[in-house]
Order: structure tokens, then sequence, then C-alpha cells
């Protein structure tokens, strides 16, 4: 399908139905079909996305307009037209620049970012005779395949995938070709980036020879906050392509956890990933949504707390702490809309002498399920510490 953005048309792919939706972005040189295996690797209950950025695969080139915000404009446009409410933004390499600059504007229902081998927000600065190189890379067949053997890959692709490759970089219109390496990858986003209020993983490549993992770390990672780092062991930049399996599983994984965490759980198993997950982000009105308005909690020192508000100012206290906990599910036992959930916890406290103090104990839960289908602690009664 297309849809239309500032004058110009932007083929879409879309497949599936569910929540959250995953819209993808593809790298310099790639096309929607970049994702095509990434997303043959997901669980089918995900609603899917895939662009041809402007310039790329099917959709029209203007002959300007290829600035960072006209690409987040198109996505913006995308999502409009999709009536897309809850999603998740996955940007692959001059994709991922585009989507740190569009998670910046704080989109409603953007719940998530997955930076797959993403350009920094930083310029790109290279000696001229890379620059000249790197402007020449899609020119024809053999500078292709010299990019994709020399600096694109770190294993050897499949076949169908090379030619992909090459396909999408010779299709590509001049103008999108050369607006990167002398323009859009020069763009500084530095300070937009630091409003980026969304839970941010990276998957970098061990072996990426054009955005390192020192690179994320340094200009990424420093500057993205509550973003955290996931490297493929020898795999390069093309990682939708090299590793699109190992990439897939990682998206998963994201996107259930930000889903519970921002929607509620919907199934007993996800409740202690949710409340982890805002306990740990010491996000005090996220901890209070996974308890019933009427909760009791009584703590491992006997204190009984009842009420959302009663427990307001001990969690606020108490998150003050360096504190990590990590709950499992040893066993569940449900009966409509209410359940007993057996849990094993560990909570770590950093000590001011650097060292750490692990407390371990079980947990017995009342669950009740809501009017909204989320799952949410009743009664919390622990049966002591380990």
């Amino acid at each position: 399908m297309f849809v239309a953005s500032s004058g110009i048309r932007i083929n879409v792919k879309e497949q599936g139905s569910g929540s959250p939706t995953l819209i993808f972005l593809h790298y310099w040189g790639g096309s929607s079909r970049t994702w095509d295996d990434v997303i043959a690797a997901l669980p089918n209950n995900y609603h899917t996305v895939a662009p041809d950025l402007r310039g790329w695969g099917a959709s029209e080139a203007p002959a300007s307009g290829y600035a960072l915000a006209d690409f987040a404009n198109d996505v913006a446009e995308v999502i409009t037209a999709l009536d897309i409410q809850n999603y998740i933004l996955v940007g692959h390499s001059m994709g991922g620049k585009i989507a740190q600059l569009f998670a910046s504007r704080q989109p409603r229902g953007l719940i998530g970012l997955v930076l797959v081998a993403p350009s920094p927000p930083v310029p790109l600065t290279l000696p001229p005779e890379v620059q000249a190189e790197m402007r020449r890379a899609y020119e024809s067949r053999q500078s292709i395949e010299l990019s994709i053997d020399h600096m694109l890959t770190a294993k050897a692709l499949t076949s169908g995938h090379r030619e992909q490759v090459i396909e999408d970089s010779l299709r590509g219109a001049p103008q999108a070709k050369l607006a990167w390496p002398t323009s859009t990858s020069h763009e500084d986003i530095t300070r937009e980036v630091a409003s980026i209020r969304v839970p941010t993983i990276v998957i970098a490549g061990e072996l990426d020879r054009v955005d390192s993992v020192e690179l994320h770390k340094a200009e990424v990672l420093t500057r993205i906050a509550n973003s955290v780092i996931h490297v493929l062991p020898a795999t390069g930049h093309l990682s939708p392509l090299e590793a699109p399996k190992e990439v897939a599983g990682l998206i998963d994984a994201f996107a259930r956890e930000v889903d519970a965490h921002t929607n509620g759980p919907k199934a007993l198993e996800q409740f202690p990933v949710a409340f982890d997950t805002a306990f740990n982000a010491k996000d005090i009105d996220g901890v209070l949504e996974c308890l019933t308005e009427d909760a009791t909690m009584r703590m491992t020192n006997g204190t009984v707390f009842t009420g959302r508000n009663s427990m307001r100012d001990y969690f606020a206290g108490m998150l003050q702490n360096p504190l990590h906990i990590r709950n499992e599910v040893r066993r569940t036992l449900q009966s409509g809309d209410f359940a007993l959930l057996l849990l094993d916890w560990t909570l770590t406290v950093a000590l001011p002498t650097g060292e750490k103090h692990v407390e371990k104990g079980t947990a017995t839960q009342v669950m009740q399920r809501g009017a909204d289908s989320v799952w949410r602690l009743r009664v919390s009664n622990p049966l002591g510490l380990n």
C-alpha cells in the first residue's frame, strides 16, 4: 500500500494484527524487505509495519527533502494513516538515527525504541577520502559487493540476501544515495535525544565495522536515558540479515516486557515483569499501578499497608535507595478472576562500600483480574527470608 506524505507516496508493507505494533525503519541502501526474515521469526501476535523510506524501494523520490526531519515526518504520516495507537519503533543504521529523532518528539503511542546498529546522534565525521568512497559505495554491483565484504558484514550472507542487498542499493534514487553521506549523517541531534523518555535497547554487532559497540556505548547509551545494549556475537552491521532470528528474539523479549509494563499484564506470568520493570526504573506510579486500589501488603518486617495511597510514601522512600528486584514465578493457581501466585524474589542492595547485599525470599500473592483484563496484586504475604 502507499501512504501520502508531503506530496510523495511512501510504500508500506503491513502484516498481522495485535498490539503493540512494530514499525521497522531500514538502513541507507536497504528497503522494507531488509526486515522480512526478522518479521518472519517473530511470534504471529504482532502487527508489523515496514515502510520503504523516501528514495528507496518502491517509495517515491523527491528531488530534495532528505533531512532526518523529512524522514521522521514520513513516519508520522504512516502512523496517522494506519491509525496506530500503541507501537514500538525499530530502526537500523540510518533508520536508527531517524528513529531517535522521531522518539525525541515524544509522540503519543510510542512505548519503546529498538535501535539496531544505529547511526549515533552525533555528526558523522570521516576523512575526505573515506567520504568519497562512501559516496561511491552504491554506484555499481562491484562497489556494492566490496562494501558487503569489507564493511557491512561479518558473517557471509546467503546468496539470496546478497542479491537483495545489491538490488536494493542499485535501486535507490541517486539523490537519496547522495544525501546520507553528504548531509543527513552530519546532522547533530544530541540535544534532541536527551528528550527520549521511552525504554530503549541498542542491538549491536560485536564485529560491526560501521558503528562499533564502543561507539554505541560512548555516544548512544550516554545520551538516551534508560537505554541498554545487547551485543550479538560475531555479527557485523547488517544484523537483520546476518542474524535475523537473534534480532527477532531480542525485539520480542523487549516488546513483551515494555507492553506488560505499559498496558498492564494480561497473563499472570507477566505480572513479575511489569512490577520489576517499574520498581527497578524507580517508577512509583508504575509500581502502584500493579496493585489494586485496596491492595494489602505485608512487608518482611511485619509492617502492613492497605491501599495504594498508604503505600506511596513507603515506596517513595524505599526507591531512593540503590535497589534491584527480581521476581520469578514458581507456581500459579487460578480460579476465574482470582489467582494465587507463588513467587521467589531476590532483592539486591548496593552498599556505599561498593559491595552488594542480597536478600532472597518467597511470597504468596493473591491476584485479581480487573475489568480491563489486567492482573493486579490484591494481597501480598511474604513467607519469610530464605
